[in-house]
């Protein structure tokens, strides 16, 4: 084995020629790192001036308190969720620019890093030469404020910072791969970390959650409380206390403890002792970090046992007030095991003991509150509980006190697991006061709306009264407690609720009566439905003169003898606007038609049947109620109806009579202009754009000839229906008997008619045009095939799609099918239709944020159309056109949709697009930006099957996803379902309903426009637009 000596290192002395060698070499390393370095930033600036060139650039930042919830993949700049909220905000931060008075110097915006803390933004701004910090933040600022009602985030305008000094903003590395080298310093409401190279906000310090690279904001060394010197409580069991005590504590003191169990295990309080000042709060939270949820908020007297059912609590304790009577509280905690508890263990309670396991949500209205002895004030609630029957037993109250403020409190159960047999749920009850409203018990699973099993209302007198009702529910439920208070004496309590196996006996209390017992309900079907004839033709509303009952659904049926007609007037109307409604129907049964849909405070128009029966219909809400009707019929003959029109005139649509020859001479005799609306036409073709051509001449139709038949002929016909220009044109022989026509061209461009008894040679023309320019996207568009479950629209994408406003308020969408005619749905308008102007159609519109963007048309609606089959009950033909007051000039943002042909089929299968500003989630906030979706048809079969409580007609178009996830939502009613064939995009159905939002095996269902193309051609076909000469 060989062994290798270690030799000693020795030193050696640099000489002075080794010595400026080795100078020279650190120069030249220096001098090569700062080129490199300078190339570097040169490269960089390069980068970023091909987005925004030469700018000058701000940082900032601003805190999302709602519309946005903090999750770590926000911090991951290649996560979907970073992507989506980032291009939401640089959309909206552009949006104010644009339009505000840096509109000139704005050149974009870049979100750089989102942080814990709701949600913390920080984000570049660029401008083509220097804005001053405190412009920049004034006019973003502003632009949140005048747009804050449309913004689907709410930002908290004393968090906005802007500042020129870029280096100021604490982010992990946002420009550089190497930390700094000097301590980053933090903006306002954020601190460092003892790494000195991250700022958190100051509201993550303590929250249970680490944020610091290091762990250091959770740190005992600066979490630990004045209170007891602890922070975080680990283990089964501990306690904790107010600062001094036993003794009574300090003013302006706060203490928060974050208390964590073993996994799996839930988290019981109990105090020993508390004391506190009402105004001092020990709030109690399920869980930590920035999404804990208040659970309790105590102050007052012992509140007894508390559960937490989680294995983390956050606890705060905050004294507000300078009371140094109290001596505050001290807590022990214990785990436990809650997946151990049983449905009796869940439910039973006589809040001796606190609220048990029963849950309160905080941000109800308000909550139910432990009481000990009687309410205040007097004559609201029980002197004592019913358990005890004396002053120291405990039950719960709505909120004691005179307030005046209307609210539910709720106090809902845990999930409990169902049985195959029955249980009996039993409590007692009590209502007292002159205001006291109502307490109703609900059932709510996860599958299913919540639905009520028992109720009461009014005052039930000084006096516990027992509430039994039997439970069979075969899925796992809930059950829900809830009062509804009004203000001032209107206390309900509860006490002793349990839960027992079998079904609920007879009870063996007697029924409480009202004190005083009310008169009787009024019967919501007024007693009907109810026949009419003469001479009882008066009518009115239930309990007219005073006020109707609520949700009341009312028939009255008016005869009269055949032959005669019926005229309906109104004496008195008196309704709640919109929600309340009076419908009027020709005819009765499934196939009448509405003639009328009257709302609000009259006088209204008299109404007239066509037929000798008229139905007439009453609707309420289930909140205001007024006066109501007093009504009136007389019958007779042609009662409303204009005078027949003497031989040789021309009946107006309106009822006016004018010489058959001035109809279709391209003057305007009626007042209505009906007389020049339907002059040419196309016949015994196969499609609305082909056909033999015929002309009406003193009201009838004459076809025209082929004889002297020019191109020019036929494009000025074409243009005349309406259409584009001559497709192919062709002879066809003569088998009828006329009458002709023979056409030609004046000299000044006129059509020149020739009635004819025969054509040349037999010989008529045939015509094929093309459609007028529509469905048309002139914007480009990116192929992204990606309203809930949908993805932001491109601007111009869909140059059609119309946002309507009531009332200044987004309500439904529409689709423009040309330059003075909308397609909305008839539910949209039903009992909004007797004042059009109230509606404003905003065409061009892409972000709700933004109603006067310069690509943006908003015109006043002037007349409202709705189908006169549209049935609200049965939502069959659910369909209405809405009228422009002012015709809209096309743009590249404003474009006509395609109207299909009559026979024009959309297949099962055929995958569409649906767009709309509606909800995103069901129940949930309506969009900003325009949503799109693809969507496939589906058969009617199918949707029958899946949609069981509703009656699928052939008028109606269904779509959706087996699994859900994608569908129209309350707000794009009205709005198109697309449907692209040979490169145009088609109106296949506007949005008419559905069960609830994007629900599995629940397709959204549409109105089928094709059935409705005829009704709709015979009011929007143009008036003839040149002159024609006999």
């Amino acid at each position: 084995m060989r062994v290798k000596k270690l030799s000693l290192l020795k030193c050696h002395f640099l000489n002075d020629y080794e010595i400026l060698l080795t100078s020279l070499f650190v120069f030249l390393v220096l001098i090569s790192s700062g080129l490199i370095t300078i190339s570097w930033i040169a490269i960089k600036e390069s980068g970023e001036d091909t987005i925004f060139g030469k700018s000058h650039e701000v940082r900032g930042m601003f805190k999302i308190v709602s519309g946005a919830t903090y999750t770590p993949s926000l911090e991951d700049k290649l996560s979907t969720d970073f992507k989506v909220l980032a291009y939401d905000l640089q959309q909206m931060v552009d949006e104010i620019f644009l339009t505000s008075h840096l509109k000139d110097e704005y050149k974009g915006s870049k979100v750089l890093q989102f942080k814990n803390g709701s949600v913390l933004v920080i984000f570049d701004l660029f401008f083509a030469k220097w804005v001053s910090d405190e412009n920049t933040k004034n006019e973003l600022i502003q632009g949140i404020e005048a747009n804050n009602q449309l913004m689907p985030f709410h930002i908290d305008l004393s968090s906005i910072y802007v500042t020129g000094t870029l280096n100021i903003i604490c982010a992990d590395k946002l420009t550089t791969s190497n930390p700094p080298t000097t301590k980053v310093e933090c903006l306002p409401g954020s601190k460092l970390c003892t790494d000195t190279l991250n700022c958190i906000s100051e509201e993550l310090f303590c929250d249970g959650e680490p944020n610091c690279s290091d762990a250091s904001d959770e740190s005992s060394r600066i979490c630990a409380t004045a209170c007891d010197g602890n922070f975080m409580l680990t283990g089964s069991t501990g306690y904790f206390h107010s600062l001094n005590y036993p003794k009574p504590h300090n003013s302006n003191n706060f203490c928060q403890w974050i208390i964590r169990v073993h996994q799996g295990f839930s988290i019981k309080l109990n105090f020993s002792t508390f004391d506190t000042y009402y105004s001092d709060m020990l709030n109690i939270y399920e869980g930590i970090g920035p999404n804990k949820i208040l659970r309790a908020s105590l102050s007052g007297p012992n509140p007894g046992t508390i559960y937490i059912f989680s294995n983390q609590a956050t606890v705060k304790f905050l004294i507000d007030s300078d009371e140094k009577d109290y001596i505050g509280f001290n807590a022990t905690y214990t785990e436990f095991n809650s997946s151990e508890l049983n449905n009796f263990d869940k439910i039973n309670c006589n809040f001796e003991d606190g609220f048990c396991y029963w849950i309160q949500d905080l941000k109800d209205d308000n909550q139910w509150e432990r009481v000990q002895g009687n309410t205040f004030p007097p004559m609201t609630g029980p002197d004592y509980d019913h358990t005890l029957g004396n002053f120291s037993g405990f039950y719960i109250s709505t909120p004691t006190g005179p307030g005046s403020r209307k609210e539910r409190v709720r106090l809902s159960s845990l999930s409990l697991i169902p049985s195959s047999d029955p249980v009996c749920l039993s409590f007692w009850y009590y209502m007292y006061g002159e205001n006291v409203y109502r307490l109703s018990i609900n059932i709510s699973t996860k599958y299913d709306v919540e639905k009520t099993i028992f109720h009461k209302e009014g005052n039930y007198g000084n006096t516990w009264n027992y509430g039994q009702v039997t439970i069979n529910e075969k899925v796992e439920f809930e059950v829900l407690f809830d009062a509804y208070k009004n203000g001032y004496l209107s206390d309900i309590a509860l006490d002793d609720i349990s839960l027992a196996n079998g079904i609920c006996n007879k009870s063996p209390y007697p029924e409480p009566t009202l004190v005083p017992t009310p008169p009787p309900e009024l019967p919501t079907d007024c007693g009907g439905p109810q026949e009419l004839w003469e001479p009882n033709t008066t009518f009115s509303s239930m309990n007219y003169p005073n006020n109707y009952p609520n949700q009341a659904f009312c028939v009255w049926y008016l005869n009269a003898e055949k032959g005669k007609n019926i005229q309906l007037h109104f004496e008195i109307f008196d309704l709640e606007n919109v929600a309340d409604v009076v419908e009027i129907r020709d005819g009765r049964g499934d196939n009448s038609t509405l003639l009328a849909v009257y709302t609000g405070l009259g006088p209204v128009k008299d109404v007239y049947s066509t037929t000798n029966q008229m139905t007439v219909l009453f609707i309420t809400d289930e909140l205001l109620n007024k006066r109501g009707f007093l009504a009136n019929f007389t019958t007779g003959y042609h009662l409303g109806m204009p005078e027949l029109c003497k031989q040789n005139e021309f009946q107006c649509m309106n009822g006016e009579c004018i010489p058959t020859a001035n109809v279709c001479d391209n003057y305007q005799h009626c007042t209505d202009g009906s007389d020049e609306t339907h002059c040419v036409q196309l016949v015994n073709g196969t499609l609305s754009v082909d056909g033999l051509v015929q002309f009406r001449i003193h009201n009838e139709w004459h076809v025209a000839c082929a004889e002297n038949w020019t191109n020019q002929l036929s494009n000025d016909v074409c243009h005349l229906l309406g259409l584009g220009n001559v497709n192919t044109s062709s002879q066809l022989f003569s088998t009828g008997g006329g009458p002709f026509v023979k056409l030609s061209i004046g000299l000044n461009g006129s059509l020149i008619l020739m009635p004819s008894e025969k054509c040349f040679n037999d010989s008529l023309i045939h015509l094929f045009c093309n459609p007028k320019p529509c469905g048309k996207q002139l914007v480009v568009q990116e192929n992204n095939h990606k309203i809930v479950g949908g993805n932001n629209a491109r601007e111009g994408a869909w140059p059609w799609m119309v946002s309507l406003f009531y009332n200044k308020r987004l309500l439904c969408g529409a689709s423009l099918i040309n330059n003075e005619w909308l397609v909305s749905a008839a539910h949209c308008v039903y009992g909004r239709n007797l004042i059009p102007s109230q509606w404003e159609a905003i065409m061009g519109l892409h972000s709700t944020l933004n109603l006067t963007n310069s690509q943006t048309v908003i015109r006043v609606i002037d007349q409202i159309i709705i189908n006169p089959h549209y049935n609200k009950r049965t939502k069959d033909s659910d369909i209405a056109l809405m009228h422009l007051e002012f015709k809209v000039n096309y743009t590249d943002y404003i474009q006509p949709i395609c109207l299909p042909e009559a026979i024009q089929v959309f297949p099962p299968g055929m995958n569409c697009f649906i767009a709309g500003w509606g909800r995103i989630i069901h129940q949930g906030s309506t969009a900003t930006i325009l949503q799109e979706a693809q969507i496939p048809l589906i058969s009617n079969e199918k949707c029958q099957q899946q949609m069981l409580e509703y009656i699928i007609t052939e008028n109606m178009i269904c779509a959706g996803y087996e699994e859900g996830g994608v569908d129209s939502c309350q707000g794009d009613s009205g709005g198109p379902l697309m449907c692209q064939e040979n490169n145009r995009w088609f109106l296949a159905g506007a949005t008419s309903f559905g069960y609830q939002c994007a629900l599995p095996n629940r397709p959204g269902v549409y109105v089928r426009i094709p059935k409705f193309v005829k009704w709709i051609k015979s009011f929007t076909s143009p008036m003839l637009s040149r002159k024609i000469l006999l």
